[in-house]
């Protein structure tokens, strides 16, 4: 018998397959507090949750027997996900139950804030019949700019072509061809883009890399009268600048349906100046009852499956069946992934091809595995590679599971290759293509199980794939790394260690720095500028 324990409100409907399977006892206790939720976990080998219980490593370390958390939606900022994995906790959750209840709450916003109807709802309630005050602006014939073209901006591009919109997107991970088949003109540059947009709608996820997309500076480039519209999640526009845009007629208008915190009890949006200008709704992308249905279903299947010891699906920390894997294998497997996000950083135009080889007796003995069943059967370190290529480009919630298929999506193609090992017993090689350029790596894994680049770009180098790494490429003549040594510690980032590769006459060198912490954006602009470096990109490698 398994117990599973409910903290909050689900769908009733979604839930219906649990409450049929008799060896499931399903308990439902809302609104508990801390104290009473850590002592319900105790014996439970569940827990379905949605955003408002915080599931960290002392909750973690209070259920003793959990072995599933069920996370009903897309998010799981909530869960501690490093802890989970420590404890071998599956995370679920369900990433495409809500797609269209996102899109149609897009849609509405942007009629929303054109016709300014909350606000004519609003003054009519109030007793005012002021028609001249709610002049609005019509969509047809009017540009959308659609920055990220995943499940939900191909959606949302479909209708708002429907109303005879001009779709534009940016997203510089998409495949062109995607973007062609739905009639959306891709654009390379952020801001020529919102240059010429009359909406402006985001549907990208909050990773390090989209923090802030929209701020001060972009906000500088947007059409003046343009309308800015986020349904997405909250932190990805700088709400200040957001708000002075509005006030200083930069923007006509704005609609957020997410906030950079959550509930907000403050915000520069609310500001009254604003209240004829702004729609803001309590991040209510996925409430609609269909949808709300739909996420606890997914859940509750996969959930069901994996107590079951059944294949299941959307697990956000899919742990490779790494218990039954050796030591020397579950390393390669954080080097391969490793080796994807690193590739990810230093190529950052749309990648349409990975190429996984692999050399060595290792790999030939490793069986695949897979849990569930999938129109793949691609090795655990090509899995794990893109995965790692992903989680930059689309953030944390990519699983190793999904990431193959959203690389379909992606329009990236997936090699895989066998090759005889030559200078090391056991070799993993990442290469990456995309229109015009390539990127390549080598990697292994010592008889003391410690991980290598042992070649980058055909440079031969040894590297630690761990921690912060500057990877740069310059002239190679004296004086670069000590400029960049320099450079760092005049602002206090330390080199914990460092290595060279160089080819016979190319002139040309390849060098990683291991730092104990990052460098700030400006200072990486002026290390590059002023040591004259061809390229270089800082990678946070810090934890799996």
């Amino acid at each position: 018998m398994y117990r599973v324990l409910i903290t909050e409100h689900i769908h009733e409907e979604g839930l219906k397959d649990l409450y049929e399977v008799p060896k499931i006892e399903t308990i439902v206790r809302l609104g508990m507090s801390r104290e009473e939720l850590y002592d319900a976990v105790k014996d439970v080998d569940a827990l379905i949750t949605r955003s408002g219980t915080a599931v960290d490593a002392k909750l973690l370390d209070a259920a003793k027997k959990l072995k599933v958390v069920a996370r009903v939606g897309v998010g799981v900022d909530n869960i501690d996900l490093a802890a989970a994995s420590k404890r071998g906790v599956i995370v679920l959750n369900s990433p495409t139950g809500n797609t269209l209840a996102a899109t149609e709450l897009t849609m509405g916003m942007i009629l929303a804030v054109a016709r300014k109807i909350p606000q004519a709802n609003n003054s009519l309630l109030e007793g005012h019949w002021k028609r001249e005050n709610f002049l609005g602006t019509q969509l047809y014939g009017k540009t959308l700019l659609i920055i990220g073209l995943g499940r939900i901006g191909s959606s949302v591009a479909t209708r708002a072509k429907a109303l005879g919109m001009e779709i534009f997107c940016y997203d510089p991970y998409i495949n062109p061809k995607k973007a062609e088949n739905l009639g959306v003109k891709r654009l390379d540059d952020l801001r020529g883009a919102l240059s010429l947009a009359d909406f402006v709608t985001l549907h990208v996820p909050l990773t390090h890399e989209t923090k802030n997309l929209i701020n001060e500076e972009t906000l500088r480039s947007i059409k003046r009268g343009a309308y800015l519209i986020n349904c997405a999640r909250g932190g990805i526009v700088d709400e200040g600048a957001c708000a002075m845009a509005i006030k200083e007629g930069r923007l006509a208008g704005a609609a957020f349906d997410v906030h950079t915190v959550e509930p907000p009890k403050e915000s520069p949006l609310f500001d009254p100046e604003l209240r004829g200008k702004v729609v803001v709704t309590p991040h209510i992308g996925a409430n609609t009852k269909e949808a709300q249905q739909a996420v606890a279903e997914i859940v509750v299947k996969n959930l069901i499956k994996a107590l079951s010891g059944e294949p299941y699906e959307n697990a956000v920390n899919l742990p490779y069946m790494e218990n039954k894997m050796t030591l020397q294998e579950r390393e390669f497997l954080s080097l391969a992934r490793r080796m994807g996000m690193i590739v990810a950083c230093v190529l950052k135009e749309h990648i349409e091809q990975i190429t996984v080889s692999m050399a060595g007796p290792l790999f030939e003995e490793v069986e695949i595995n897979l849990p569930f069943e999938v129109p793949y059967r691609y090795m655990p370190f090509t899995a794990a590679a893109i995965k790692g290529l992903l989680e930059v480009r689309l953030g944390p919630e990519v699983n190793a599971m999904s990431a193959p298929l959203l690389a379909r999506e992606q329009g990236v193609n997936v090699f895989e290759s066998r090759t005889e090992a030559r200078t090391y017993k056991n070799v993993l090689s990442v290469e990456v293509k995309s229109r015009d350029k390539a990127f390549s790596m080598e990697g292994t894994v010592t008889e003391e199980n410690k991980k290598r680049i042992v070649r980058v770009d055909g440079y031969e180098i040894d590297f630690v794939p761990e921690g912060w790494v500057l990877l740069f490429s310059n002239h190679d003549r004296p004086g670069v790394i000590g400029k960049i040594g320099t450079l760092l510690g005049n602002y206090d980032v330390n080199i914990a260690n460092f290595a060279l590769g160089r080819k016979n006459g190319s002139g040309l060198a390849i060098a990683a720095l291991q730092l104990d912490s990052s460098v700030p954006k400006d200072i990486m602009d002026k290390i590059q500028k002023d040591a004259d470096l061809l390229w270089a990109h800082l990678i946070n490698l810090n934890g799996e």
